[in-house]
């Protein structure tokens, strides 16, 4: 059978480094552009997680039970986020631009409101859950040590985010830089093996 662990797990490491990229072009320029190539990249993030933990978990033998758990969270986070990030790039921002006076509590990039509770829902919540369904569903240490943690950090920024905008920034930390690692970790995989994961 052919080994597509490596191939998947690539294509998630280039489009989290993508996403990086397109975050720090927007902080850098400011530009509606780069703010559209953020949200975008956003939607992206969220189809290349599913896809990179739907291949991977059929091969890793994830409990049924869980997987589906994961695959239903993760479905919700990549829905939540494209309905947020297409509403604000194709009505709220156009609006905008057009001088119309939109109030700020159904705008991206404004805390609280619609958009933003959706984004931190997607990301926070619903992303918490697909992490801790894989730390439930599988027996490799390392991939499960990796999955809690990155469940801990996306539930933290979560409820952090009622307290403080700031702690939101623990959640990016666990779906953004623990991703990252944990696709360098599948790429490691050889066809037939799982021990480099979960040993």
């Amino acid at each position: 059978m052919k080994n597509v662990i490596k191939p998947i797990a690539l294509s998630g490491i280039a489009a989290e480094i993508v996403y990086f990229l397109s975050v720090t072009l927007f902080l850098v320029t400011k530009a509606d552009a780069a703010l559209t190539f953020w949200e975008l990249m956003t939607v992206i993030g969220a189809a290349a997680i599913l896809a990179v933990l739907v291949v991977v978990t059929d091969r890793l033998g994830m409990k049924r039970i869980y997987r589906t758990f994961m695959l239903i969270s993760l479905s919700a986070t990549m829905i939540i986020t494209s309905i947020a990030h297409i509403t604000s790039i194709g009505v709220v921002r156009p609006l905008v631009a057009e001088g119309k006076d939109i109030p700020d509590f159904v705008r991206i990039g404004f805390f609280p409101s619609i958009e933003m509770t959706l984004d931190y829902t997607a990301w926070g919540l619903f992303m918490g859950l697909a992490f801790l369904s894989l730390y439930l569903g599988i027996s490799g240490r390392s991939v499960r040590i990796l999955s809690l943690i990155c469940a801990a950090l996306c539930f933290a920024g979560f409820v952090g985010s009622f307290f403080s905008e700031s702690l939101w920034y623990l959640a990016p930390a666990g779906y953004g830089i623990g991703f990252l690692i944990m696709c360098v970790m599948f790429m490691r995989m050889k066809p037939g093996d799982i021990n480099a994961v979960t040993s």
